[in-house]
């Protein structure tokens, strides 16, 4: 009977008369912390009712991780289509970023600020979050805004005065305006003296209208990501990069015939500027309609700036190159490749290679140590163009230019060639190459 009697008992009273331990909540507040920080701050703030022991342990959690995307409902739209509770999403970032919580003497820093917003019809004024964010000194933050709709240019972003970032070290956004960015670059190395990542996608940056070149000048950098939106503007413009210990560069540069944001790797003069740089991913894009995509100064002039920026890259190692026409690759006057030196592997895709592969020999002439060479969709379509003050030798034959080429690829060790039956690919021209590195 008294085990009966024991059976009918509520689980957890039973657990309770078992002598059961609550081993969760005896970990120091360090351990909780770190669950609290995996699990996400809306999830975080409803441990409160485990028992008293959780009760406003978020409010001290080293992450804040507000997320639009969670406040979606099943239904409730036309169709049946989930939507998003705007209201009580506002009500929950106000609430954990409220002032009441933040800017105490015992508020430890953050180790991370995340935020993502969605555009579901209305756009939500995000802005005071950041700025009490920041009164935490976050470590890391994390900004992403999917705008649309009605509203086609990015909101802006301030980082304030700079009190708040002295600790940054990781800042990725997406979708804003930069206004922070602008000029010489100056202000940006005050506002962020420890930044060591910084990523920038969909996004727009300031400038000064005395001047078309903004700058990014952060002596601490090491990892540079930007994806260029061209600004609304027929005058050229420009954004150079002057951090010389940038170890990992990525760039997105979308370009048309009246708009094109060029690149650029530091003044000239100041020598080797990212002597430092390892990896580098680029990727240019003509946005222009096919009946349009004629070429014309200022895609030239574009083009050929790119082409210029890779000489910018002595050491580098690992480059990626996508979407790059022969201009881009090939300076004007020598018609060659950078000389890369430290170049082992290589990714061309959906770039011009020339006709009989003339692009590519100038890489394997010009990258003595290439061990791993890749083309991906690449087209054969440029047309070898004589290098200036040169006349063509006469009497060399075609023997010699193979013996030539196969003694520039002692180093290599793998072509990876991937094309589909629609790419325009002679597979002469790659038997051809292939014979003369073998």
């Amino acid at each position: 009977m008294a085990s009966a009697a024991a059976s009918d008992e509520p689980p957890r009273k039973r657990a309770r008369s078992a002598g059961a331990e609550d081993r969760l909540s005896d970990l120091p507040d360090c351990l909780l912390h770190d669950i609290l920080a995996l699990v996400g701050s809306r999830q975080a703030v409803r441990t409160s009712v485990l028992s008293r022991r959780w009760r406003g342990l978020w409010r001290s959690a080293p992450r804040v991780d507000i997320d639009q995307r969670e406040f979606r409902r099943a239904c409730g739209g036309e169709e049946g289509e989930p939507v998003v509770d705007c209201d009580g999403f506002e009500d929950f970032a106000d609430g954990i970023l409220s002032p009441t919580l933040l800017g105490g003497t015992g508020t430890p820093p953050l180790d991370a600020f995340r935020l993502h917003l969605l555009y579901e019809g209305r756009f939500i004024t995000f802005g005071r979050w950041v700025r009490r964010a920041l009164t935490r000194r976050p470590a890391s933050v994390d900004i992403h805004v999917e705008y649309g709709g009605t509203v086609d240019w990015p909101p802006a972003l301030t980082l304030g005065d700079g009190a708040g970032t002295g600790r940054l070290k990781r800042l990725h956004l997406f979708g804003v305006h930069l206004g922070f960015i602008s000029g010489d670059g100056g202000r940006l190395a005050e506002l962020l003296p420890v930044l060591e990542d910084l990523r920038m996608e969909s996004c727009t940056f300031g400038h000064e209208p005395s001047s078309p070149t903004t700058t990014i000048a952060i002596p601490t950098l090491r990892s540079l990501a930007l994806a260029v939106v061209p600004r609304r503007t027929a005058r050229p413009y420009a954004l150079t990069v002057a951090s010389p210990r940038v170890a990992s560069l990525r760039l997105f540069l979308p370009f048309s015939r009246t708009r094109a944001a060029a690149v650029r790797v530091a003044p000239a003069e100041e020598g080797e500027a990212l002597a430092s740089l390892v990896t580098a991913s680029i990727t240019v894009l003509e946005t222009d309609q096919e009946l349009n995509r004629r070429m014309n100064k200022h895609k030239l002039d574009f083009l050929a700036s790119t082409r210029n920026m890779l000489d910018r890259f002595p050491n580098v190692r690992n480059l990626d190159l996508s979407g790059f026409p022969t201009i881009a690759l090939l300076d004007k006057a020598s018609q060659e490749f950078p000389t890369l030196p430290s170049l082992t592997t290589l990714l061309l895709s959906e770039c011009d290679v020339g006709a009989n592969c003339y692009v590519l020999k100038s890489v394997l002439r010009n990258a003595p140590n290439l061990e791993h060479l890749r083309l991906h969709r690449c087209k054969f379509l440029g047309t070898p163009k004589r290098k200036r003050g040169n006349s063509r030798s006469k009497g060399k034959s075609s023997s010699t230019c193979l013996d030539s080429l196969s003694s520039k690829c002692k180093s290599l060790q793998s072509v990876e060639i991937k094309f589909r039956p629609i790419d325009n690919v002679r597979h002469h021209d790659l038997v051809g190459l292939l014979k003369e590195m073998l």
